[in-house]
């Protein structure tokens, strides 16, 4: 259907589609599949309209395995079959949705729980792949319309749609189904392919999607391991903290006899003010940041424009943060190296073996 589409153009449509909905991590399959081989098609169905953030409720009804369609009663679709040239498929795997002239708008409270007929063929486990595959197509359009979008009919769009959704695993093991028959010496392969993009065009679509998400999980990783650095400086500078008053409280009840001038004059320093308040106010500010990141981060596994943004200034406040923990961290290992020399040599071993 597509075949004189450049791939500047189908580059063009996938960068565009990008910036509206943004690009999803590749989700697992295998509950949708085990949903629909238990006979759960209703919870296969709901589960598609889920990863593809629709907050509608499905109704499901059910058409013969020979249904041909006819009246489409505003269908989307009369199926989504495309016959691959090389075979004569004659597979038919119906799924039909039904988008309402009144479709609430994306994002309204009316669209929450708001129901969408689907007809599906009966023997839709037989394919649980391809069937998969073709309703998240299908609830694509359903997508694009509350979206109110001008492309909301176009099959290359909704082609597209559930690619960058989390779908392009499953679309590049269900897009095609291959039927091979004996008859005496004679072996006759059909292949029949679904959806509208020819494989070389479904190829850069699915390799260009995987580098963008390759680009974000960089980005992803980073923020992590820069979480995992500052978990590690709070863990230390805590450490550091107990360590730094109890040696302070034991000298207070075992003073040394002798100290050298300068180590004198900093206890005297730690004695008038309470130092470790404010390294440890420094330490929980930090911490309450690193959090919110890690909770952020947690969840990530859709970029969209917002995300992204979210995710550079959780990178950018940690990176502050992981700076100010520092000079925290290196006051503690100095003042703790000349309070270790007039505690003794056991109470020394104790918080070593303690770390």
């Amino acid at each position: 259907m597509f075949e004189k589409l450049s791939n500047d153009d189908l580059r063009a449509v996938i960068d565009e589609l990008i910036s509206l909905l943004g690009v999803k991590e590749v989700e697992p399959f295998q509950d949708l599949v085990t949903r629909l081989e238990e006979g759960d098609t209703e919870g296969c169905v709901q589960g598609i309209a889920d990863r593809l953030n629709l907050p509608i409720r499905i109704s499901l009804s059910y058409v013969s395995k020979d249904f041909k369609a006819g009246d489409t009663d505003r269908f989307v679709t009369d199926s989504l079959v495309k016959i691959n040239s090389a075979g004569s498929g004659t597979e038919s795997i119906t799924a039909q949705v039904s988008i309402p002239p009144s479709l609430p708008l994306y994002g309204s409270s009316r669209l929450q729980g708001y129901i969408i007929p689907i007809r599906v063929s009966e023997d839709c486990y037989e394919h649980a792949k391809t069937f998969i595959s073709m309703v998240a197509h299908e609830l694509s359009h359903v997508l694009l319309a509350a979206l109110a979008h001008p492309k909301k009919l176009d099959e290359l769009y909704t082609d597209i749609v559930p690619i960058i959704l989390g779908f392009s695993d499953i679309i590049w093991h269900g897009r095609k189904v291959i039927k091979t028959t004996t008859s005496g010496n004679t072996t006759t392969t059909e292949t029949t392919t679904y959806g509208y993009l020819t494989d070389s065009q479904f190829q850069l679509a699915y390799s260009r999607v995987h580098d963008i998400l390759r680009r974000h999980r960089r980005d992803k990783k980073h923020l992590i391991e820069v979480i995992e650095q500052i978990s590690n400086k709070i863990e230390e500078g805590l450490k550091g903290i107990a360590k730094f008053r109890d040696y302070l409280r034991f000298l207070d009840m075992h003073p040394p006899r002798k100290m050298k001038r300068e180590y004198a004059q900093r206890l005297v320093q730690l004695h008038a003010q309470d130092y470790s308040i404010e390294w440890e106010n420094s330490i929980k500010d930090v911490r309450r940041i690193m959090e919110c990141a890690q909770s952020f981060v947690r969840s990530l596994n859709h970029y969209t424009s917002s995300s992204i943004e979210q995710l550079k200034i959780h990178t950018r406040q940690l990176e502050i943060a992981s700076a100010r923990i520092d000079p925290v961290i290196e006051a503690l290992i100095q003042d703790n190296k000349i309070l270790q020399r007039y505690v003794g040599f056991w109470r020394s071993l104790w918080h070593k073996y303690l770390s």
